[in-house]
């Protein structure tokens, strides 16, 4: 709608996409596969592989520009790693062409630097970007059936639950007090490094007034409904794998063996 404002934050976004109809035990999977593969390699063919699968389950959830338009809040990380990495790691393979005396600091810059950058830089998207589609594709009610399915301890699966929550609730509270802070005239983006800390005090002592309020509101709601009472909890509706969760198992399967077969036998 024309006007509206554009939603920040990660949060969950409903919709009937094949992403979102996957079973949260079938995307934890994936996210899993895609993080351990991620850490196994640093050749950028096969990080490029694995980043083109996770932009193509973008596409097709149906909220690829919303997924894109949330991988900015890693703009900041991006920038910092890429520095470190290519200035101060220990990789001197290649010619070098780049050298600086920083005070006491010696930075290079060399080819071999440039390429194990770049392939940090990957291996945050892979496991950022996929961590992302998975909280806007997945229920907060249906990760801790899931959990629980899988006879993980219920304070543990309602701990991950609710932090999964807490993110987007957070995220969005926090856009509400910056909003009501720069209606009255507070500007976050200009000043000194020490103005803007005093600035951000006016974000930090409303939200920490938040959190204590909805931490009571949550408690006495958990008290309500009797939570803790039953040493075993059942669970209403529970998850089942669908035809769609074993056709993504197998690919799983399959990616995962093609991409070790790529690491220790094709790429040298």
């Amino acid at each position: 709608m024309k006007g509206q404002k554009k939603k920040k934050g990660i949060l969950y976004i409903p919709g009937d996409s094949p992403v979102h109809s996957l079973d949260p035990r079938t995307k934890l999977l994936m996210l899993v596969v895609f993080s351990i593969m991620s850490f196994l390699t640093t050749n950028l063919f096969v990080m490029v592989l694995l980043l083109v699968c996770i932009v193509a389950l973008a596409y097709t959830s149906g909220l690829f520009d919303k997924w894109v338009y949330s991988l900015r809040l890693l703009l900041p990380l991006i920038i910092f790693v890429f520095v470190m990495d290519l200035f101060f790691s220990h990789e001197s393979a290649g010619a070098e062409f780049f050298s600086a005396q920083i005070w006491f600091i010696h930075a290079y810059a060399t080819e071999g630097s440039l390429y194990f950058s770049a392939s940090m830089i990957m291996r945050l998207l892979i496991i950022a970007g996929f961590s992302f589609l998975f909280i806007m594709t997945t229920k907060y009610s249906d990760f801790v059936k899931s959990l629980q399915s899988m006879k993980v301890p219920h304070i543990i699966s309602f701990s991950l639950g609710y932090a999964l929550s807490s993110t987007t609730t957070l995220s969005r509270d926090a856009n509400n007090v910056i909003d009501a802070q720069k209606s009255r005239g507070l500007e976050f983006d200009r000043g000194s490094p020490v103005k803007k800390i005093d600035k951000l005090l006016s974000l930090f002592i409303p939200m920490t007034v938040i959190m204590l309020n909805r931490s009571n509101q949550v408690s006495d709601a958990m008290q309500c409904r009797g939570y803790g009472n039953a040493e075993k909890p059942s669970l209403y509706n529970a998850p089942v794998l669908g035809a769609d969760d074993i056709m993504a198992i197998i690919v799983i399967a399959f990616f995962t063996v093609l991409i070790i077969i790529l690491i220790h036998f094709v790429i040298i």
